[in-house]
């Protein structure tokens, strides 16, 4: 009987998804050949940062998208705001709202002007905060009022936003981005990956089914390096994989778990280094990112289902093959 449930349960409808967090919309050869192949017509677009001002103490718009490329024929692109929880802890109830009123009016010319698209209003909207206990009145505020400005709000939700929910609230948007990635503390030289670790997963999902919002699905596909020096975090160095860190001929040893300590003072990777920095290189196994996916789209429980990849970009694509990504999409049932 267990057996004919599991058999007859209805495979999900999935709709594949790429985000593209650069400010300029531009596509390679191989990106566009990519969305096709896999049928996509949703792309995820950061439009833009909201980060606090110090001086005029007040939110300001940052990194502004252009766009160099047009957009694929039958493509939607669902505009992505980035909020950095420092605006939210200094917003009073007034800016709040003024805030959400800037978000929706700017979002709206960048439609219009960069990338041509005259609809009235704003279909869809997407809000990208890692916002904790201290600043989630301010928060759930400002998506409450961008709500009723869309027919379609979302927010990103962090594992750990799930697990605890009861501490951290369930956002008021129409649907959640579930991110699965920066699962660790990055700051911390350990053994984990911070951008996706199996064993952190397990960890975060047994609530997940039961979560009281329907949960969209997106992977990592990016990877980097991060240095290190005693013992305490240095430098990102976006994009450096394991590959191209041992063909730059540098003065290594090879620790453990893809780390590699300088053996004398260099000046590479366009920063300087000393003897003991500890480059710690974060990838995500092809397999992890495959049972990953898997699994966690059985664990959401909502039929229909967005499943994207992070992000549409050539560095982020060169450890993956064209055959790769278009599992990614199809184990998603």
């Amino acid at each position: 009987m267990l057996f004919s449930c599991s058999e007859n349960t209805p495979a999900k409808e999935v709709s594949p998804a790429f985000y593209y967090w650069k400010t300029n919309f531009q596509l390679s050869s191989r990106e566009k050949k990519i969305l096709v192949a896999n049928r996509v017509k949703v792309i995820y677009v950061k439009f833009f940062d909201v980060d606090w001002d110090p001086i005029s103490h007040k939110p300001i718009a940052k990194a502004l998208v252009t766009k160099s490329s047009p957009i694929p024929v039958g493509t939607k692109i669902i505009p992505v705001v980035y909020i950095t929880n420092q605006t939210l802890s200094n917003l009073t109830k007034q800016q709040v709202l003024m805030l959400a009123e800037r978000i929706a009016q700017r979002v709206h010319e960048l439609r219009v002007t960069t990338f041509g698209l005259n609809e009235p209003g704003i279909n869809e909207l997407q809000i990208d905060c890692d916002w904790t206990k201290s600043t989630k009145r301010n928060y759930f505020s400002l998506l409450t009022h961008l709500k009723s400005k869309t027919s379609s709000l979302s927010a990103t939700i962090r594992l750990h936003q799930i697990k605890y929910s009861t501490i951290t609230g369930v956002p008021p948007v129409h649907r959640g981005m579930l991110m699965s990635y920066n699962m660790a503390d990055w700051k911390q030289l350990g053994n984990s990956n911070s951008i996706y670790d199996p064993a952190v997963l397990t960890k975060y999902i047994d609530e997940l089914d039961r979560y009281p919002l329907s949960l969209d699905l997106v992977m990592p596909l990016f990877h980097w390096g991060i240095v290190y020096r005693n013992n305490r975090f240095l430098y990102f160095i976006n994009n450096l994989s394991e590959k191209d860190l041992l063909g730059k001929a540098l003065p290594l040893s090879s620790l453990n778990n893809h780390q590699f300590m300088l053996l004398k003072d260099t000046h590479a990777l366009g920063i300087s280094l000393r003897k003991g920095d500890v480059i710690k290189i974060e990838e995500v196994p092809f397999d992890n990112l495959l049972k990953g996916s898997a699994l966690l789209s059985k664990k959401i429980s909502n039929q229909k289902l967005t499943f994207a990849l992070y992000h549409l970009d050539p560095s982020s694509l060169a450890l993956y093959s064209n055959e790769q990504i278009s599992q990614l999409f199809q184990i998603v049932k």
